[in-house]
């Protein structure tokens, strides 16, 4: 028999351990849903913890709930994962989201059939740096008249316009989903493990219109595509722009002995969608992401954020 209660403290560990068997291969899903870490509902047959579900809101992102409905594959097909999603949705006062991999194709039924559709396909592709191609990107990104200048190489009042430039950038690739980019700081952009000569801006008229940058990481070989994109302001030159960018950090970072690069690629950014059909990519795993329509009377409440 099946029982249904509130998570507790002491039951991250259980739900961390469904969440990788569920994610088996693909832990970024268990990542993205907190690991076990964050409060919901669990379902429990005696002492196993068969099913959990959680729905939680971002600071950042503040438009949708995200929610997340996991069950053990030995236990599906019970309606399970159905009355979790009715409990954790409850009263929801938002239009809902949620992601999953493309793979999960059960997953992807499960929530057309609660009312999501399809928004967003997000490409986890690789790029081998040994078949980068000729700069040609480059050249023409200095033909418009822009100048890509490394991080290293900023004067200090451009060097000021980092932070408010990719927040710009961050706003203006999530229109989709409007963001509250003042939440993040410059910890959020120029972490740890970002590499200064692996970070190029364009500036024109003594402006930022665009960044890319590598990041580092585990392996000494491999990199990942970090924050990249123009401006608002310069969205007219999106596409060629954004290949530049890219194209220089990648170069830089294959000289700093990069080998192979990640990337996330989403279908609703045109800049991202062009890099995605223009560079050499390898694919790789591809997440969805279904929202729920906005509801009339969830509009208004949408709208206060």
């Amino acid at each position: 028999m099946v029982s249904f209660r509130p998570t507790t403290e002491t039951d991250r560990i259980q739900l961390a351990a469904l969440l990788a068997t569920v994610w088996k291969g693909e832990e970024g899903g268990a990542a993205y849903h907190g690991g076990g870490r964050r409060a919901g509902w669990l379902a429990y047959a005696g002492e196993d913890v068969v099913g959990y579900g959680q729905l939680w809101h971002s600071v950042l992102h503040p438009t949708y709930a995200y929610v997340g409905v996991h069950v053990h594959p030995d236990w599906r097909g019970q309606g399970i994962g159905g009355h979790l999603w009715k409990t954790v949705t409850s009263g929801a006062d938002k239009p809902l989201k949620a992601k999953t991999y493309a793979t999960q194709r059960p997953a992807v039924r499960f929530l057309e059939r609660h009312g999501l559709t399809c928004t967003v396909q997000t490409h986890e592709p690789t790029l081998a740096l040994a078949h980068l191609s000729d700069p040609a990107a480059i050249t023409e990104a200095k033909q418009l008249g822009f100048r890509l200048l490394p991080m290293t190489a900023l004067p200090s009042e451009l060097g000021r316009q980092l932070l408010p430039l990719h927040r710009e950038v961050y706003r203006h690739t999530h229109l989709h989903d409007p963001a509250q980019v003042d939440v993040m700081d410059e910890e959020d952009f120029l972490g740890d493990d970002l590499c200064p000569d692996w970070l190029f801006v364009a500036e024109k008229g003594n402006e930022l219109a665009g960044v890319a940058s590598v990041r580092r990481s585990d392996a000494p070989d491999m990199g990942e595509l970090a924050w990249f994109g123009v401006t608002e302001r310069f969205a007219a030159t999106g596409q060629p722009l954004t290949l530049a960018l890219v194209t220089a950090a990648l170069q830089a970072a294959r000289v700093g002995g990069v080998r192979m690069v990640n990337a996330e690629l989403d279908s609703a950014d045109p800049n991202a969608l062009h890099l995605w059909h223009t560079l050499p990519w390898i694919p790789g795993k591809t997440w969805l992401t279904l929202a729920e329509q906005a509801k009339p009377e969830k509009t208004a409440s949408s709208l206060r954020h």
